[in-house]
């Protein structure tokens, strides 16, 4: 941003009470990688406390989009570029159906950068191939249109399959393991306190006892609700074990919400639940409305 907008300032610009003067570093040691591919830019990245500044005009022309600058109005207009030959989803597309089967939470580290990942099997399908929750690939920034997908039924959400996925990937993702090789990962919260108790909150309700019938939880992953302060959906799959060896197995989703409690002293979490879902019962309304 600074190389670009340098040369559009005069000298008349500079009042003291819009802009500040400060000490930056050039670092020529610095690589840029894009979409897998090292890139050279013109200059050296800018760093100031800690943050890394670069060319926005040049970075654009990179990543496909239109950078503007007005100097009447002082304003950078950033436009990216739309493909007039992507394929447009269509309004009511036949979808693959599956439905959960051995789903589990990773984090994948792609081109770089690391993401939660939803996957599940298709039981029903003769190859035991993966799919991966669509909104989960396209947080890694992979164009999904024009994919085949897949509508998982208790859930309702759409996942593409390992080789449909495979069409648009420009390296192989890595998994991340976590320093406790926790079972499951918890998505979109990063707040170290937050997350010690959403993680405590599962811990303690992996196992119940109600009358010598016991109840498991195997944790799926744990997702914070877009638009929602401190809300968070639990999936897990519960299975019952009675005395008389009946066994049931059930998903469900428990709609957490992490209060905070705050007084002259010190600031402490703790975990409700707001509501609970079960899946299969969701999934029939769905079918039968």
């Amino acid at each position: 941003m600074a190389a670009l907008m340098g040369s559009t300032f005069t000298a008349g610009v500079y009042a003291e009470d819009v802009l500040q003067k400060v000490e930056a570093y050039l670092r020529p040691d610095f690589r840029l990688v894009l979409d897998g591919k090292p890139v050279q830019l013109s200059g050296p990245p800018l760093i100031y406390e800690d943050k890394s500044y670069l060319p926005l005009a040049e970075l654009g022309r990179l990543m496909g989009a239109n950078v503007l600058w007005r100097g009447e109005t002082k304003t950078i207009y950033i436009n990216s570029r739309i493909n007039p030959e992507q394929k447009v989803e269509e309004r009511n597309p036949n979808y693959e159906s599956i439905e959960l089967y051995n789903p589990y939470s990773i984090t994948l580290k792609y081109l770089g950068a690391e993401y939660p990942m939803l996957i599940t099997y298709n039981n029903s399908s003769t190859n035991y191939a993966p799919y991966y929750r669509e909104s989960d690939v396209k947080r890694m920034g992979i164009d999904t249109n024009g994919l085949n997908k897949a509508k998982e039924r208790l859930t309702g959400a759409l996942f593409i399959s390992e080789s449909e996925l495979n069409k648009r990937l420009r390296e192989t993702p890595e998994q991340v393991y976590s320093a406790d090789y926790e079972s499951y990962v918890i998505n979109g919260e990063l707040h170290p306190e937050k997350l010690k108790m959403l993680r405590s909150h599962v811990k303690n309700t992996l196992v119940a006892n109600y009358d010598n019938i016991y109840m498991y939880r195997k944790p799926i992953i744990i997702d914070k609700v877009t638009g929602e302060e401190d809300m968070y959906d639990y999936y897990y799959l519960e299975t019952v074990r009675a005395q008389d060896g009946y066994v049931f197995e059930r998903y469900w989703k428990d709609r957490l919400k992490v209060n905070k409690n705050s007084d002259w002293l010190n600031t402490s979490y703790t975990v409700n639940i707001y509501s609970k879902t079960d899946l299969e019962d969701e999934a029939i309304k769905r079918e039968n409305p």
